[in-house]
């Protein structure tokens, strides 16, 4: 099966423009709420992983001396520490992604799918294309949208360009090459 030309003169990309007030209150809820649980649940995991530790250790703890609960108290704190960063640093990420869409604002592109694809972490993936033959964009949507767009079809996708969301995706009811 061939892969049905397109023409990239009529592909539309707009970019840099202004997010609404919902659209930024929508921004800071995610950056609210990304990081309030974290800290709780990874104290909670490490205290599995020393419950565990004590479990295998359970014969040995009658030759403990002292030094060995301070040890040990400070790989634990060490443990926390360091997934603590981790946790911190991907949280960083998002906030640069997050304010990069706000002071760059929204894209709105009138493509064509190209493809679609799920990852093995239940994401579903469509491919726009880009102005010319080499830029595709790669979007993650949710079930619905995937289930309901085929390749093929001319829609008009509203995201934020730095950290991957789609605001809208609708079908356009006018081909792109009847709008002019």
């Amino acid at each position: 099966m061939g892969k049905a030309s397109i023409d990239y003169s009529q592909i539309q990309l707009e970019e840099n423009i202004p997010l609404t007030d919902s659209e930024l209150n929508n921004i800071n809820v995610q950056r609210k709420g990304f990081f309030k649980d974290a800290p709780g649940i990874l104290l909670a995991v490490i205290i599995l992983i020393i419950l565990i530790a004590c479990y295998l250790l359970k014969d040995e703890f009658i030759n403990f001396k002292y030094y060995h609960y301070i040890l040990f108290f400070c790989v634990a704190s060490a443990l926390y520490a360091f997934f603590y960063l981790i946790m911190y640093l991907v949280y960083m990420y998002f906030v640069q992604n997050w304010e990069r869409d706000i002071r760059n604002g929204k894209n709105i592109l009138k493509s064509i799918i190209t493809s679609r694809h799920t990852t093995e972490n239940d994401e579903y993936i469509l491919t726009f294309s880009g102005r010319n033959k080499d830029e595709k964009i790669k979007l993650p949507v949710s079930k619905d949208d995937y289930l309901r767009y085929k390749t093929g079809m001319q829609v008009v996708v509203v995201y934020l360009k730095h950290s991957k969301v789609v605001l809208s995706l609708e079908e356009l009811e006018i081909p792109i090459s009847d709008q002019y």
